[in-house]
């Protein structure tokens, strides 16, 4: 049987933000980072920009861009960005009195069109990978409650401080969305496994850490920052959108983000499938059983463990 194949499209997605006023024009990568230091892909001298400001991910979808939690904050067609916005061609960007134009987006019938004939074909394949999937819970009371200006800098933190955890434990970022992120691990050994435990562990202290920082507002509203994540192994597709960036699909990718959900009706912070501590002991020994559940599209129950203890 052939293997089937599907277009690459992330691959040929290119981008630019332009500086009309400097007359400057900066092509956007993988991650583009935007701030005060030299060091940023896109340097704005600035008092009033933010060292770490924002930052735009190429994702399989297009370019998303990220307020990093900055003092002062950013704007998106003149609305103070909140949460990831996906870029469209001609949106206007505001980061203090820089206004920067976003090209591209061919999705959308940006500037940089491409054909058929153009994109890679790319085999898409099938292996065991480690599932993450995090999401910001109660976000809908979260917006509702907080002026823009106060929750941009809490879901900014979460998301400069998630990406810096993911990377320090060998994780591979495949997308933010809103207020979720999926992760993956291409290798399932145990030792991938307590790569994935230890920073579902780490990203419990980072929303600690948010709450003590932004503490005085929130406790102001009765409100606090609280997440959930899963963390599941199995066999999903992927293809190659780009020389570091996969897109998974398939029942595994959805029964991790099923299991995120349960983490509000069972009151846990952190639960783990039984596939994924299936053979490693240790995992085993962290963890306590919730039972099977029942979980929305699949007709059988599946059983769920919660992380109770952190590993060494």
């Amino acid at each position: 049987m052939l293997p089937r194949l599907l277009p690459c499209y992330a691959s040929h997605l290119k981008g630019k933000l332009i500086h009309d006023a400097a007359g400057e024009s900066f092509e956007l990568l993988e991650t583009s980072s935007i701030g005060r230091t030299s060091e940023s892909t896109i340097p704005i001298a600035d008092p009033r920009t933010s060292r770490r400001h924002a930052m735009i991910r190429r994702q399989n979808d297009g370019f998303w861009f990220f307020d990093l939690g900055s003092s002062n904050g950013s704007l998106l067609n003149g609305r103070r960005v909140t949460t990831a916005q996906r870029l469209k061609n001609g949106d206007l960007i505001q980061i203090g009195s820089h206004q920067l134009r976003f090209q591209g987006d061919p999705q959308e019938g940006g500037t940089f069109d491409t054909t058929f004939g153009d994109r890679t074909l790319v085999e898409v394949q099938s292996r065991e990978v480690i599932l993450l999937v995090s999401d910001i819970q109660g976000f809908t009371a979260l917006s509702e409650k907080l002026a823009p200006e106060q929750l941009a800098p809490i879901i900014g933190t979460w998301y400069a401080e998630t990406e810096r955890v993911l990377e320090t434990h060998g994780a591979n970022l495949d997308k933010f969305i809103g207020d979720c992120v999926l992760a993956y691990w291409l290798d399932t050994s145990p030792a991938s496994r307590l790569a994935a435990v230890k920073t579902a562990v780490a990203m419990r202290q980072v929303c600690q850490q948010v709450n003590q920082t932004h503490q005085a507002t929130l406790d102001a509203l009765g409100l606090s920052f609280q997440t959930g994540a899963a963390l599941h192994r199995g066999s999903a597709a992927y293809g190659a959108m780009s020389a570091s960036e996969f897109t998974l699909l398939g029942d595994a990718v959805n029964l991790a983000f099923r299991l995120e959900s349960l983490t509000r009706d069972l009151g846990k912070e952190i639960l783990v499938s039984a596939e994924f501590l299936h053979t490693w002991e240790e995992g085993h020994s962290l963890c306590e059983s919730c039972g099977p559940r029942q979980v929305k599209g699949r007709a059988e129950a599946v059983e769920v463990f919660s992380l109770e203890r952190s590993p060494a």
